[in-house]
């Protein structure tokens, strides 16, 4: 469920219009002024996330004909401007320029150079402290739970930084779904649910009526509810075929670091070892050994990809008692060890959306 609640909405809603608009009180009249957004971008940003992260509020100003919104590019380190497949994006703006934001999206797919964190996290912690909205988008609330920006919040990632969020934001509740707004902080997924919560937050900046014309603009015909599952949509639908299948699933995935013998996993699944591997053979034409193996090993990876945790720490956290099995299950699948997997993605200088991943 969203975590918004109506009071939220509404509370949240009147802020950002009480920091958009200024009373000319002599007059009675209300003299409207820009609301402004600022998209902090990291290095090969997802071109994608960028365009929908944004698009809602530039069809804002074009259906009210009005210039309701500012949108500045800011790079997430002054060192590395922003491109993503050859293709630049201009920064507009830059964090000595002293501006006050409304709305402030952290957009990062990987990792932001230790150098620039500090720089970065002083200016996100000015923002927050002047009532500014923060969103972080896909890695981006790893940033912010870094920064001590989500402590005591609900929040999310993309699934592939979502182990790693857990390991950064110990005070925070991390759940995976599309998209999360909790007071004053949003945090994203990325991505296609970009869109869906930029129309959210539109709505609950400027209501109803303008949100559904924007909507006809973009022809949003089908919005998402924040709680949807990314996994659900990523690589959940062959095991949806079966109920049996989709607990199986769930349970395997909610015990990779400390993985279930077969039999409890088909005990908890209410059929037989036997039956359990009937099904997975006849719907997935695999074992359940080999799927299970699949999701602590998919999991190895997303701490390797964004945690600090050591490689030991890494196996550990997946359910592997020694360094030695870790590395021979990972070495047999991904044909590298931890560590050449970890320095790959590390000094890859061109990648496009995870395409180690």
């Amino acid at each position: 469920m969203m975590l918004l609640t109506v009071r939220d909405a509404s509370m949240l809603g009147e802020k950002l219009l009480e920091r958009s608009s200024t009373a000319d009180r002599s007059s009675g009249l209300e003299i409207e002024r820009k609301r402004s957004i600022a998209l902090v971008i990291g290095r090969e940003p997802s071109l994608h996330t960028v365009f929908l992260s944004i698009e809602p509020f530039r069809a804002a100003n074009r259906v009210s004909e009005e210039a309701l919104f500012s949108i500045d590019f800011l790079p997430a380190d002054a060192g590395i401007p922003p491109t993503s497949m050859d293709i630049a994006l201009p920064a507009t703006g830059s964090f000595d320029d002293g501006r006050k934001y409304d709305l402030i999206f952290l957009l990062v797919t990987y990792d932001v150079a230790e150098a620039a964190k500090a720089r970065l996290f002083r200016w996100l912690r000015r923002q927050a402290a002047a009532g500014a909205h923060l969103c972080g988008t896909d890695a981006g609330p790893l940033l912010l739970a870094e920064a001590g920006l989500l402590d005591g919040y609900t929040a999310t990632c993309h699934w592939t930084g979502m182990a790693s969020l857990r390991e950064f934001s110990a005070p925070s509740r991390v759940v995976e779904q599309l998209y999360v707004i909790d007071r004053n902080r949003s945090t994203c997924a990325g991505q296609a649910a970009s869109l869906d919560h930029s129309m959210t937050m539109l709505r609950l900046i400027c209501g109803d009526a303008l949100y559904n014309l924007v909507c006809n603009e973009l022809i949003y015909a089908a919005p998402r509810p924040a709680e949807v599952r990314q996994r659900e949509i990523v690589n959940g639908q062959p095991f949806m075929v079966n109920p049996v299948l989709s607990r199986a699933q769930r349970i395997m995935q909610e015990t990779v670091e400390e993985p279930l013998e077969m039999e409890a996993v088909a005990e908890r699944c209410g059929v037989s070892v036997r039956e359990l591997q009937y099904l997975f053979k006849r719907h997935l034409n695999t074992s359940p050994k080999k799927i299970y193996m699949g999701l602590r090993l998919q999991h190895a990876k997303e701490l390797l990809l964004y945690s600090s945790m050591s490689i030991r720490e890494t196996g550990l956290a997946c359910g592997f008692a020694t360094p030695s099995a870790y590395y021979r299950a990972f070495c047999a699948v991904y044909r590298k060890s931890p560590q050449e997997y970890r320095k790959d993605f590390a000094k890859k200088s061109t990648m496009y959306g995870r395409n180690l991943y």
